[in-house]
């Protein structure tokens, strides 16, 4: 083995090396522009309005689900009356009750400005009213 299959080795080498620095540059470029993240992105509207939802006689120890939206945010057989206090987080909003009883959905339609509501069950479904 000469001088000349060192020679040759050296340049396959140095070949090779000169292709894996290019294709990590490549994909390091790719994965920059791929995942670059938008300094002025707008991260989504804020609301102040809360809404109060208060649970009367007629619901207590009857098993239900209530979600706004598609959030659940009681799952329960409440034994007194209590009331949930959440914050407005969509532009259009609806209550839902579901009987855990009947599996009957009830839909009751929040206000944009927030508000308080009495939710009762008056025969199969529940409903909202404003005190």
């Amino acid at each position: 083995m000469g001088k000349l299959t060192t020679k040759a080795n050296n340049a396959f080498l140095l070949g090779g090396l000169i292709m894996m620095v290019m294709v990590f540059l490549i994909v390091f470029i790719f994965i920059l522009w791929a995942f670059r993240i938008d300094r002025k992105m707008d991260l989504g509207e804020k609301y102040h309005q809360r809404y109060e939802f208060v649970l009367d006689e007629s619901t207590l120890n009857k098993p239900l689900q209530m979600y706004v939206n598609d959030s659940l945010i009681f799952s329960g057989t409440p034994t007194t009356v209590f009331t949930l206090n959440i914050d407005r987080f969509a532009t259009e909003s609806t209550l839902l009750v579901v009987d855990g009883e009947s599996d009957m959905v009830s839909l009751i339609e929040l206000s944009e400005e927030g508000e308080k509501l009495i939710i009762r069950k008056e025969g199969t479904e529940y409903t909202g009213a404003n005190p």
